[in-house]
């Protein structure tokens, strides 16, 4: 059972005494109460006579940063098991005795595999609604590309966004301007997408890939896809580019591997094009 030692100062809260919000998870609520109260325990050298060290010292000897320590004590965030017996250890020798910090190791640690659990469990409900809104956002996404392709608006918003900054490699081989455009035009609005899911949050890169593969495997065509390829490594997202590669070599028909293959070859993306076809056979 944790038991609470040392105290407040009178008028001043001390850096070991962090506030516990509403909405923190209980099990995350109980480990952070505990690391709070080993944190209490935690002394100078007996040369300096014994004080409580400052937030930074007691961070620089868990080797964690001062901000990492004080999300931890505040539940915000789970530490790694690691930390959480340095500082187990740590309290244990400044208090002069494991029995006088409220808590065993075995109790400890059972606390952090509670709130460990916990924390994966709300990821993955997190990530299915992050899948569930990247299929939203590709509906959306085949809709709009549906209507551009079929409207005079919206072959000139195409246009619009062709001239935009960071423009794409012209294809070696002669091909149909308005058709071009057209699939440029598509690309860029699923390179935009992606973006723009990316600056979500904690779960952006799981959304954005999630679209990606959405979209580039159900909705655009192997050249459109090129494209998007193509913009993607153009504004240096290139471990989305990668990924893309793996996807659509695995999950996609022979014929639509080569044609893209036959795509990314004419923008100038040899080596692109060789691994996407290596991904297919591997």
């Amino acid at each position: 059972m944790v038991q609470h030692g040392g105290g407040k100062g009178k008028g001043r809260r001390l850096w070991t005494d962090k506030v516990i919000r509403r909405d923190v998870p209980p099990g995350r609520k109980a480990l952070a109460v505990a690391l709070q109260v080993l944190a209490r325990h935690l002394k100078k050298d007996p040369k300096e006579g014994g004080k409580p060290p400052t937030q930074k010292e007691a961070a620089n000897r868990l080797i964690t940063s001062e901000s990492s320590l004080s999300r931890f004590l505040q539940g915000r965030y789970v530490p790694d098991l690691s930390v959480v017996n340095a500082l187990y250890a740590a309290a244990c020798a400044d208090a002069g005795s494991p029995d006088r910090v409220g808590v065993t190791r075995g109790e400890l640690n059972e606390v952090h595999a509670r709130a460990e659990a916990e924390r994966r469990c709300r990821r993955c409900a997190s990530l299915s609604k992050d899948t569930e809104l990247a299929r939203a956002e590709a509906d959306a996404l085949r809709r709009q590309l549906k209507e551009a392709k079929n409207t005079k608006a919206g072959l000139q918003a195409r246009l619009i966004t062709l001239s935009r900054p960071t423009p794409l490699p012209v294809p070696r081989r002669r091909r149909d301007r308005q058709r071009m455009t057209r699939d440029t035009g598509a690309a860029r609005q699923v390179a935009q997408r992606v973006r723009d899911l990316q600056n979500l949050g904690a779960h952006g890169e799981e959304l954005a890939l999630t679209l990606l593969r959405q979209t580039t495997t159900e909705v655009l065509s192997p050249v459109e896809t090129a494209f998007t390829l193509a913009s993607l490594r153009a504004e240096e997202q290139h471990q989305l580019a990668d990924n893309l590669i793996h996807i659509y070599g695995r999950d996609q028909p022979d014929q639509d591997v080569m044609n893209i293959a036959l795509a990314l070859h004419e923008l100038g993306l040899a080596a692109d094009a060789g691994a996407i076809l290596r991904s297919a056979v591997g």
